[in-house]
């Protein structure tokens, strides 16, 4: 009897199993996947998501469902799925260098990657980027190969031209090999558009080394790249790139020397971008704060968060751009009072909220960060109620449960209890929150923390 149930068991699991649609992900431990990859001289698939990123949410509703790509990714590659933030995923996004989400890699069962791309696409993008990675599976000279003999010392022109070129095909940051290669290049090289466009492209893993060579050479000759049509906005990549670097590499690295020089290097982007002076101000304010909040300086943000605020935030033309918010906001509205549009069929409509407040959303949030550093880091009684009292200017400019839950999580160090569980549970009910996502979660746990009397870790992300 035992064995006709575990036969009927069996045969229900692969009846289940069969009739479930999309791309069937594979489960267990990192070296286990590793391992059925080489025993079926099969690349690995890894889906990087998050729980908090839409559009991991959306590949998984709309693309990872359907046939065409079901039958493609399930017949050729080991599908995993990976939460960057949780368990092996940590490690795993680190090891491949994934700072956006979602990130597709394609790995071998030695764990050398093949190739990889990012971000939501449609089914045919996505089946494109497929078959890519499979042409690249068998390529003799995989990028850990280069690696090594870059370690090595290995450093003529060819080859880190080569090796700079097989980067920008994988997506990986090259900062610091473009520095090297860049003195290399002729002007003859730099006319050349596979040299250009593997330099300059845009990607949410490029970073350029604020003040480098590459830095300075788009700078002095954005507008001729520009108008090559060749390079979209080098300008704006290149503040893409150096915002990423100085996170990602002077913040995580402690390059407490670099600060200034990021400083400049950005101040110069946003000059040639004609950013008015008050802004480029804030910025040059920002950074400071940005730097010794992550690093954990509170001796030193204490001054900075405070300047940043009064000199920086509070100096900017706040009441020119909620006069403008409103004159905006009554001209989108002005449709739909007067009966010539329909609301509830005016998808536009959906926006009502954003247009609002649209150009005081930034500026909210840029108060709501410089409090949340105060939270993160400050103990001092004073400095804690003026970061307070910010959080809850950024959430009247701009309601948002983020502000919300950084302005509970001050009221609750500033020992207002009661009104802090109040307002972060207002902040778990924001509608902006989807049901159950990884963000109301982490504020609904929050406040039982804070009826435990615990002060929580993370506010909203």
């Amino acid at each position: 009897m035992k064995r006709i149930l575990a036969l009927f068991i069996s045969l229900l699991s692969l009846a289940s199993a069969q009739a479930e649609d999309g791309i069937q992900f594979s489960h267990g431990s990192w070296k286990e996947i590793l391992s059925q990859a080489k025993k079926e001289n099969k690349l690995i698939f890894i889906d990087v998501y998050t729980s908090w990123c839409g559009p991991c949410k959306m590949m998984a509703a709309e693309i990872f469902p359907q046939k065409v790509v079901a039958d493609k990714f399930n017949a050729s590659f080991i599908n995993y799925k990976i939460d960057a933030e949780k368990g092996e995923g940590v490690q795993i996004a680190k090891q491949f260098e994934v700072h956006a989400f979602p990130t597709y890699l394609f790995v071998n069962g030695n764990g050398d990657l093949i190739y990889r791309t990012s971000g939501y696409m449609p089914a045919a993008s996505f089946l494109d980027q497929a078959n890519i990675a499979l042409k690249a599976k068998d390529d003799p000279k995989p990028i850990a190969k280069w690696q090594d003999e870059y370690n090595n010392g290995k450093r003529s022109k060819d080859f880190l031209l080569a090796y700079m070129k097989k980067r920008s095909n994988l997506k990986l940051p090259s900062a610091e090999i473009i520095e090297e290669l860049f003195p290399l290049l002729t002007k003859e090289d730099l006319k050349k558009k596979d040299v250009i466009t593997s330099l300059i492209y845009f990607d949410a893993n490029i970073q350029f080394v604020p003040g480098g060579k590459l830095f300075t050479y788009v700078l002095n000759n954005y507008k001729q790249l520009d108008s090559s049509k060749i390079i979209q906005s080098p300008l704006g990549i290149m503040e893409f790139g150096i915002r990423n670097y100085f996170k990602k590499n002077i913040v995580e690295n402690k390059k407490e020397k670099m600060l200034p020089v990021m400083i400049q290097s950005y101040k110069k982007i946003m000059q040639a971008t004609n950013v008015q002076p008050a802004e480029i101000i804030a910025m040059e304010k920002e950074l400071p704060v940005e730097y010794y909040g992550t690093t954990g300086d509170a001796t030193k943000l204490a001054p900075a968060v405070i300047d940043y605020v009064q000199n920086g935030i509070m100096k900017l033309d706040i009441a020119g751009k909620q006069k403008q918010d409103e004159e905006t906001f009554a001209g989108f509205m002005a449709p739909y009072l007067t009966g010539k549009a329909d609301s509830t069929k005016d998808e536009k409509f959906a926006m009502k909220r954003i247009m609002q407040s649209n150009n005081m959303v930034s500026i909210s949030y840029q108060l709501r960060d410089a409090a949340e550093e105060v939270y993160k880091n400050i103990s001092d009684p004073k400095l804690l109620k003026q970061a307070t009292d910010w959080a809850k200017q950024a959430d009247e400019w701009f309601p948002h449960f983020s502000s919300k839950a950084v302005y509970a999580g001050l009221l609750f160090k500033i020992g207002n209890t009661q009104q802090a569980v109040h307002i972060m549970e207002s902040a778990g009910n924001d509608p902006l929150l989807e049901k159950a996502s990884g963000a109301q979660n982490l504020i609904l746990a929050n406040v039982e923390k804070m009826k435990n009397g615990e002060a929580p870790k993370s506010l909203w992300k």
